[in-house]
């Protein structure tokens, strides 16, 4: 759930971490992340942002995000559950893979075509 600083009817004024960075070190499973904030003043109903500023960085090491417990909301069903913080890293390690494996497909489809090209040039 976004921080909500103020809100009124449909304009909220809420903190997002609208970029995160893991720097990760797989050799020791550590590193920090950096979550960068912004304050942002905007009309939740037409998702008109009115205004959008630079609030500040926070960081924190990635061993203390892993070791916790998380309470989260199954966007879905409303379901409150909690979850250990570890599945976190599983799921980024995750994602990380899905994404390199999708892009590599890609890119031998590239290559291929452009092989076929060249060849019957």
């Amino acid at each position: 759930m976004p921080l909500v600083i103020a809100e009124s009817g449909n304009s909220a004024v809420e903190m997002f971490a609208t970029r995160i960075d893991v720097q990760w070190d797989f050799k020791t499973n550590t590193g920090p992340v950096l979550f960068h904030y912004e304050r942002v003043d905007w009309d939740r109903e037409t998702k008109l942002v009115n205004t959008r500023n630079y609030e500040r960085t926070i960081r924190q090491d990635i061993t203390a995000l892993i070791g916790g417990d998380y309470a989260i909301t199954n966007p879905v069903t409303g379901e409150q559950l909690t979850e250990p913080g570890w599945k976190l890293m599983a799921m980024i390690k995750a994602a990380t893979e899905r994404v390199w494996e999708a892009e590599q497909e890609m890119a031998l489809l590239v290559m291929r075509e452009q092989w076929t090209n060249e060849s019957s040039s």
